[in-house]
């Protein structure tokens, strides 16, 4: 074999090594597993701004903007009691909202409601305690928002089991329409005794099996928040984090949320918790950022 044979040879080899490797990156590439999430989303209540609605410092069509702004959070809830009365049943500002907060880059995800009245003496008058709220569903319908958030107030005293047969009739019509319109109810904790029990929402919705009837642990609402939390995880589709104030290491003064993210990132938990800061002292911007560098600071 000549010289030049041998080098036609390998030249050849090496082109056709290059072509191989060149055709296997796009094989291997398409076999990659899509990148998973892996921890919670930081979202925000609108509640926490609460004081900027009432006084006027901030509009609330401008909210999904400044949220996104102020904080680089995306996912956002809403809360009507920050809209003008006249306002709060009108689809037209409901569309008006959902535009804006397109256009900043936002998502909805939840309609902050009240809460369903179970307490009614008959099966028809526990049904009416849950029909008020389908304008919520409406509403979420409008902006494309996947959950209603409710409290239960369910009955006082008595045997669980009663207490939970009649939060199921005054739930079930109203769950039965989200389903029907693609939303999906959160129970709140909050409204009565026993629904500030995490055991008993849980008890709830295992007994209620609805598709689109779900739980929401808010910290600051349940009796037992760490117990309470565990309970509810296993049924939970969103967590409100509750604060109220921090100590000089940035740690929530009333609750300890080491102990409860952890319980939540032991469950990979990779849903929305959503900051929903209650403080006076500290101003609300300032009380969001804390609660949102604790949560960045706990995660997994």
């Amino acid at each position: 074999m000549n010289d030049t044979t041998r080098i036609r040879q390998v030249v050849t080899g090496l082109m056709m090594g290059t072509f191989l490797t060149m055709l296997a990156v796009p094989t291997a590439m398409a076999h990659e597993e899509p990148k998973k999430q892996e921890s919670y989303t930081i979202g925000l209540s609108m509640y926490s701004l609460r004081h900027l609605f009432k006084d006027g410092r901030l509009k609330p069509l401008d909210y999904p903007a400044f949220a996104k702004k102020t904080f680089g959070i995306t996912e956002i809830d809403i809360w009507d009691g920050g809209f003008p009365e006249a306002q709060r049943n009108d689809p037209e500002f409901y569309k008006a909202l959902k535009k804006r907060s397109d256009a900043a880059g936002t998502n909805i995800f939840l309609v902050m409601a009240g809460a369903v009245d179970a307490t009614g003496e008959t099966a028809e008058q526990r049904k009416m305690g849950g029909d008020a709220f389908k304008r919520y569903v409406d509403h979420a319908v409008v902006l494309d928002s996947k959950f209603v958030r409710v409290f239960l107030k369910a009955p006082e005293g008595g045997k669980r089991k009663v207490a939970i047969a009649n939060s199921i009739e005054a739930l079930t019509p109203l769950a039965d329409y989200a389903k029907e319109n693609g939303v999906m109810l959160v129970i709140e904790p909050g409204a009565s005794t026993w629904a500030r029990n995490g055991h008993f929402l849980a008890a709830l919705a295992r007994t209620m099996k609805h598709p689109a009837c779900r739980l929401m642990p808010d910290f600051g609402k349940l009796s037992d928040p760490y117990c309470g939390t565990v309970a509810m995880l296993p049924y939970s589709e969103s967590v409100s984090a509750k604060s109220w104030g921090f100590d000089d290491e940035g740690n929530e003064k009333s609750l300890s949320y080491f102990r409860l993210i952890r319980s939540i990132n032991d469950v990979e938990y990779k849903k929305i918790i959503s900051i929903e800061y209650e403080g006076e002292k500290t101003p609300p911007v300032e009380g969001v950022r804390a609660t949102q560098k604790l949560l960045e600071r706990l995660r997994p």
